[in-house]
Parts: C-alpha cells; structure tokens; sequence
C-alpha cells in the first residue's frame, strides 16, 4: 500500500518526550546584586543567601546567610520555604513561613525591598542565552574575569555590610609596569597574552569570595571583604612576587612584568563611600610607581 506524503511518522517510536522534560527550573536575578544572572536549579535541595557556601549564593547586605531554600522534584514541581530570615520571604504577594510552598512559573520571589528574584522552566536555549547576555554584561571578554561595572555594583553592597556590621573591607588596586613599552616592542597581541597571564597568576592568590576585576586597560582591583589591611597588605605582596616571578612566554620572546599596588582599607569611623575608597587605593598605586614600581604601598 502506497503511503500518504502526508503521513505524519512519530520521531521517538520508543516513547514520546513531553517539553516538559527538557525545562529546568531556573532563578532569575531580577533586582539587588548580579541582575540578570541565572541559576540553574538541580534535583534536590538548594539554599540562597548571602553565604558564599550556598548554591544560590546572592552578596547583598538585605537578606539572611541562609534565607530560604528550594527543593526541585524529580517531577520538576519546585517547593520554597523561608529558614527564619531576617526579611522573610514572599511569593508574589504573599509572605510564606517556614511550610513549603509550591511555586508557579513566573512565580516573583522577593527576599527584601532590594532583592527580588523570578522563578521559572528555561529550556537549554534560554539558558545559554541568557548565560551568555549576563556574561557579556559583566565579564571582562579578554581575562574572563568581572569588569570594572560589576566591581562597582559589588562595591556599594560590601560596603554598606561593611558599614552596618563594623566589618573590615580593602581594595588592592594594580596595574603592569611600563605596560605600553610592551605592547610597543611585541605587539598588541602580545600584551593581551600577558593580561591573561597575569589574571590567571593572581587568581591563584586569591579566596573564592575576593571580587577580582579588570578596572580597564592594564588596571586591575581586587575587592576583600572581612580582611584586616595587614592581611590584605600580605596578599598584595604575594600578588606582586607572583607577576614577577618570571618573564611571560610569548611568540614574540619572554616578556619580563611587573607591577605596582596601591591598598586602601574602609574606615568605620568614616562615611561609606566606594569613590573615596577607590581613591585611596588609587592614590597608594600612584606612590608605588613614584618609589620606582614593582613595590607595594599602604597606609
């Protein structure tokens, strides 16, 4: 029997698959910190708060440690229950307690007046898409680490928690040496393999919570909340033997590097400002370079 061009054939003979299969519940930074960034939700348990070790990891001074947590189905049916935040925690409209609460696509999830996130399925598409819109909106393109946007945004937040919980916070601001030597005598191409080299040195040097950022051209700033200023000053130590330990292995020949640090601490006796921070650290970078460069220098 002849067939009809217009027979439909089931492309998954063994069983069909539901959309619904290829949806993972997401969160969706909406407003507070990392705006538009996405978090992908895993079968099981996973909590968001300000604590680094958290799945949801979200750095705003306005919710809990460990404010609230999800727990995803293998149905996909997503529940939410408040772990007694300070804020609590509302869905939509309504505060919930600490019963869980089954969520909704699209469902609004609000941790504070300054922090709301939206619940819902993303396909992988979506995912890789809006991944990649926050990526670019953040991420410096060379080095892959924050840009100078992010470290501001992070900024005023880490200082406001620095400020309400007499917490200690320093900058490290740095830039490379005679960098525009460098890329005169290899190239420009040159002189961005050694910003990525750089980057990946002082990443080693650091604590997962450090804000690392390219601040622009060959500046850097590295942000570390909770750190006493001789701490910080033994890091930038550190960081500095790291950049000069040896020459950067280009096409071109070894480059030899170096860089000059300038530290500022947040003062709790005096007003929080992220501009008179910078400032400072960027005043310590300048007299650094006046004592010849390759050194640190502090309060």
């Amino acid at each position: 029997m002849e067939q009809n061009d217009d027979t439909l054939i089931d492309p998954f003979p063994s069983g069909r698959i539901s959309i619904e299969e290829s949806h993972q519940p997401t969160l969706t930074v909406l407003s507070g910190t990392d705006v538009g960034r996405v978090y992908p939700l895993e079968h099981g348990v996973s909590v968001v708060g300000r604590s680094p070790d958290v799945k949801v990891h979200i750095a705003h001074e306005s919710i809990s440690r460990r404010h609230c947590e999800l727990t995803v189905r293998h149905d996909g049916q997503t529940l939410l229950r408040d772990l007694g935040s300070t804020n609590g925690t509302r869905v939509d409209q309504s505060n919930i307690e600490r019963n869980a609460v089954k969520l909704d696509q699209g469902a609004r999830i609000r941790l504070s007046k300054g922090v709301v996130l939206k619940f819902e399925f993303q396909d992988m598409l979506e995912r890789e898409a809006r991944a990649d819109l926050y990526s670019h909106a953040v991420r410096d393109p060379l080095t892959g680490i924050h840009n100078k946007r992010f470290l501001s945004e992070r900024l005023e937040h880490e200082l406001a928690y620095a400020e309400r919980h007499r917490s200690e916070l320093c900058l490290l601001m740095f830039d490379l040496d005679h960098f525009k030597r460098i890329n005169d005598s290899f190239g420009h191409e040159s002189g961005d393999l050694v910003l990525v080299e750089v980057t990946r040195r002082v990443q080693q040097m650091l604590r997962a919570e450090d804000v690392f950022a390219r601040y622009g051209g060959e500046e850097f700033v590295v942000m570390m909340r909770s750190t006493p200023l001789t701490e910080a000053v033994t890091v930038a130590e550190r960081i500095r033997a790291a950049i000069a330990a040896r020459p950067v292995e280009a096409e071109a020949g070894p480059i030899p590097v170096t860089a000059s640090i300038g530290v500022s601490a947040f003062d709790p006796n005096q007003p929080p400002s992220r501009q008179s921070l910078i400032a400072q650290a960027d005043n310590r970078l300048y007299e650094a370079k006046e004592l010849g460069r390759n050194r640190v220098s502090s309060p």
